[in-house]
């Protein structure tokens, strides 16, 4: 065997994280764990200028150009390497519709595109252009591995291919043109796992020496470890509400909503009523989703809907490095209809307790542990778990979907997923053409067949509704729902604010 060149092990890309790895490895055929953007922009973008912008960028964006590297048998886990077979066009695509096509119909044939998983022998991301949309549009898919970013960094990773301006200045050009390293060979790819290996054990040693020294803050690293532990223990043995959307495993179809609402009615909901936006949005899609469980003939009793909410926790440092940097709070709110206004003081209530419980933190505990779990392990268990889900996905589809959940699998930790990522609040600009509305994708996966994601973009909100159909074929339903809490709650925050002005006129 050939001795590795030191130089080229030096140079190799960036490994994996444990979080970033675990979406790799919690990937199924019916889960596929990408996260994805469907974007309309102003006018036919041509397909030749669209690939010259985006080639024009790649060198702003080197994980664009590069390939996951994995370990033989999961030593570590996957590196991100250059990618000398690098193509522009196995990622940029095109799409002719007949003109004229709804957006309904394009959407639908964007959600046939989204749905397999990513290869892995290549970049992991996708860009597909659509041309022929109602109104002259040009409908554009993106989408881009859950291990490669989360929804912050995904806003990153797009917006450096937007601009301010229509007319902004072509980028300047690299100095040197991209020279792809070779793919690392085998013997170069076992001593980097190795070399990483040891540094991350060098790492934890030296972190447990310090903490030995400090016979304080070790008991209290161990007392926070172990409370994280208790207290997600008890979460998830409480039982929530068993949700149509939860009574089976998702196959790989996805069906999509979405709506769009203005910050400034949001920010008034707001003001009238006290919190924070994340506030009002979790009291809209609680209250949405417990009418459409009573129009669905649903008695939750007492059991509450338990809401999975993502938490970025990068550190101001760790911005613009990409990755994942996630914890989760799990609100637990009624599962019956209320007055929106009652809900969001609800909402304001579970937000205290939480705060107050540092779930967050006691999660981003945990996940940091993640990082001493072998890969191998992570890798073998995760693998015959995603065996199982997609062998049974398959056998569910023999089987119809049970109403309300009766003799269906039993409700799993949460009811759905509600991730909101603030977006940027200003025009932006495709190859010169203004990006008119950007609708953010929920991944899917086990039972959980309903999940909403929450993206701000030019002073609007956007709730994009995804939804597994033999789980829940309605999803429109939720949508008229979501479009009906809203305009109460602003009435409701325009009635209180007519109240304050006339008390404050006597």
């Amino acid at each position: 065997m050939a001795v590795p060149d030191s130089s080229r092990t030096a140079s190799l890309g960036r490994r994996l994280t444990a979080q970033d790895a675990s979406f790799l490895y919690a990937e199924s055929f019916s889960g596929p764990a990408h996260v994805g953007m469907l974007s309309f922009f102003e006018g036919e973008i041509p397909f030749d200028r669209l690939v010259g912008h985006i080639e024009g960028r790649l060198h702003l964006l080197p994980r664009y150009r590069q390939r996951l590297v994995s370990v033989p048998l999961n030593l570590a886990h996957a590196s991100l390497e250059d990618d000398p077979a690098f193509k522009i066009e196995n990622h940029v695509k095109c799409h002719r519709l007949t003109p004229g096509t709804s957006e309904a119909e394009m959407i639908q044939a964007a959600l046939r595109i989204y749905e397999p998983p990513l290869s892995r022998s290549r970049p992991l991301w996708e860009m597909h252009a659509f041309q022929g949309v109602e109104g002259g549009r040009t409908g554009l898919l993106w989408k881009i591995h859950h291990c490669l970013s989360d929804g912050v960094s995904a806003v990153d990773l797009t917006s450096g291919l937007l601009d301010f301006r229509a007319d902004a200045a072509p980028t300047d050009p690299p100095q040197e043109p991209w020279t792809p390293h070779p793919l690392p060979s085998l013997a170069e790819n076992l001593l980097s796992a190795w070399q990483d290996r040891m540094e991350a054990q060098v790492d934890a040693a030296w972190k447990a020496q310090e903490l030995l020294r400090s016979p304080k803050e070790l008991a209290e690293r161990t007392s926070q470890l172990g409370e994280a532990a208790r207290a997600l223990s008890r979460l998830f043995a409480r039982p929530i509400v068993a949700a149509p959307w939860n009574a089976g495993l998702v196959s790989q179809r996805r069906n999509l909503a979405w709506s769009r609402y203005p910050f400034t009615d949001i920010r008034a909901i707001r003001n009238a009523f006290g919190g924070t936006v994340n506030d009002v949005v979790l009291a809209m899609v609680s209250e949405a989703a417990a009418r459409y469980l009573a129009q669905r003939g649903c008695n939750p009793g007492e059991l509450p809907l338990r809401i999975g909410c993502p938490v970025n926790v990068s550190r101001e440092n760790e911005r613009g490095t990409l990755g994942n940097r996630i914890s989760m709070t799990f609100p637990e709110l009624s599962a019956t209809p209320m007055e929106p206004a009652d809900r969001l003081k609800a909402v304001l209530q579970e937000t205290e307790r939480i705060n107050s419980s540092r779930v967050a933190q006691s999660l981003e505990l945990l996940t940091e542990a993640m990082n001493l779990v072998p890969p191998s392990l992570m890798g073998l268990t995760s693998m015959l778990a995603s065996i199982g889900i997609d062998s049974a996905a398959v056998l569910s589809k023999l089987v119809p979907a049970l109403p309300n959940g009766r003799f269906g699998i039993p409700a799993c930790g949460v009811n759905f997923i509600a991730t909101s990522t603030p977006g940027v609040q200003v025009a932006q600009y495709l190859a010169g053409h203004a990006l008119l509305d950007t609708i953010s994708l929920a991944p899917l996966a086990g039972n959980l067949g309903y999940g909403v994601s929450i993206f701000g973009y030019n002073q609007n909100l956007y709730f994009g509704m995804m939804a597994e159909p033999r789980l829940m074929p309605d999803v429109e339903l939720m949508k008229s729902l979501l479009d009906e809490v809203f305009e109460e709650l602003k009435q409701a925050a325009a009635q209180s604010a007519s109240r304050e002005a006339s008390v404050a006129q006597d």
